[in-house]
């Protein structure tokens, strides 16, 4: 697969969310030294990527495929997409930054691949690649920051409590 072509494309020009990484002065070899230090995991829909309430930092670049992100609600049963993630964006930003355990599910609607970056990973990344690291940074900041953003958009004009919301996974 040619991941550099599917994180190169400005989705946010072709009518998506506009969360892609956005990292469009990066050439291929920025690129591949970054997916050289991720783990490709294939996966199946229906599958659950990110569960709430697991601890774990990785960071995971969406390749290929269709996830959506939603909460389970009190009866355990009940669940809410409340936003749907493409191809050329991440998932798993805002533990990766915190450390916090995962505030939301995450599953997939369709067949696809991640290009998982474990916290180990990005520290050795970091070490090697110092400039390319901090705009991985970056960008993944803005990423989170328009996800919050959307997140605040939403509440606001539904009133919601946002104590009860989750943040992004």
């Amino acid at each position: 697969m040619d991941y550099v072509a599917v994180f190169n494309r400005g989705r946010g020009e072709e009518g998506g969310l506009g969360d892609d990484l956005q990292l469009r002065h990066w050439g291929e070899g920025q690129w591949q030294t970054l997916f050289a230090a991720t783990t490709p995991r294939s996966f199946r829909a229906s599958e659950v990527i990110i569960q709430r309430g697991v601890a774990d930092r990785a960071l995971y670049f969406v390749a290929a495929g269709s996830l959506e992100v939603g909460v389970t609600y009190v009866d355990g049963v009940s669940i809410s997409p409340i936003a749907k993630i493409g191809a050329g964006s991440v998932i798993g930003e805002q533990s990766f930054f915190d450390a916090q355990p995962r505030s939301a599910n995450v599953w997939a609607v369709t067949d696809g691949e991640l290009l998982c970056l474990t916290n180990d990973q990005f520290k050795q990344l970091s070490d090697r690649e110092p400039v390319l690291a901090r705009d991985l940074l970056f960008a993944l900041g803005r990423v989170l920051s328009l996800r919050l953003d959307r997140k605040s958009t939403r509440l606001n004009s539904s009133h919601t409590d946002i104590s009860r919301m989750p943040s992004s996974a």
